[in-house]
């Protein structure tokens, strides 16, 4: 997988660099105004947001970044259409380090290494996958979003591993899953108040789940109508 990948060999490069971000840093963008020479990035430690501008000028969430996964993959384009159709910036959540590689190094890299540059398009496309699901349900109702995205910040996060109730780290607030499902505060704290009614739900400051496998069967029920949350 690509989150066991020993970066050893890149690091070591002239063509790439390793920096230290704190919270609130924004360490890479890309779009109308970026000059600078095409990077790769991969979050080594830590964890980050792809945010992108509204026509009002405000910064969205689009993509939860953990460590060890890559962003600025459309610098290997060789068109030069994408700056001219989007514009993103990725901000850190908390504390850590990106590796920033060169692009023409990091495409002889996969050139050379082509088990590596199956575990990239692995990665890539899981990343599609989750943004192709969230501009399918996005005009649900705020309960059926927030309850997908949960999901979604499990899997990213690989917090499923884990036994029991799973805590998300502080930087998943409210607020947070707002943002990220495109709905008002108010409609999200109402939808949580209902998934904690449920059981499902153990805490909202900070968020605690009860149980991975019920929140995903919850998600695969809402169709059926089948689950706790829709009796």
């Amino acid at each position: 997988m690509f989150y066991d990948t020993d970066f050893s060999d890149i690091i070591s490069s002239d063509f790439s660099s390793k920096l230290p971000f704190k919270k609130g840093d924004i360490f890479h963008s890309f779009g109308d105004h970026s000059s600078k020479t095409p990077q790769v990035g991969v979050i080594l430690s830590g964890t980050a947001i792809l945010e992108g501008p509204t026509l009002e000028g405000r910064w969205m969430i689009n993509a939860l970044i953990s460590e060890k996964t890559i962003f600025g993959i459309e610098g290997l384009l060789e068109t030069n259409t994408t700056s001219k159709i989007m514009e993103y910036r990725v901000r850190a959540l908390n504390n850590g380090q990106v590796l920033l590689i060169d692009r023409e190094f990091f495409l002889n890299y996969l050139y050379a290494n082509p088990q590596f540059f199956h575990m990239v398009l692995d990665n890539v496309i899981v990343r599609y996958l989750f943004t192709a699901k969230n501009y399918k349900y996005i005009n649900q109702p705020p309960l059926i979003k927030v309850t997908r995205i949960l999901v979604e910040i499990i899997e990213i996060l690989r917090l499923q591993q884990l036994d029991g109730p799973i805590e998300l780290p502080n930087y998943i607030t409210q607020t947070f899953l707002a943002d990220y499902c495109r709905s008002s505060r108010a409609r999200i704290t109402e939808a949580l108040e209902t998934i904690r009614a449920s059981g499902l739900l153990l805490s909202k400051k900070p968020i605690i789940i009860s149980s991975y496998e019920k929140l995903v069967a919850q998600v695969e029920s809402f169709h059926t109508g089948n689950g706790l949350l829709t009796k």
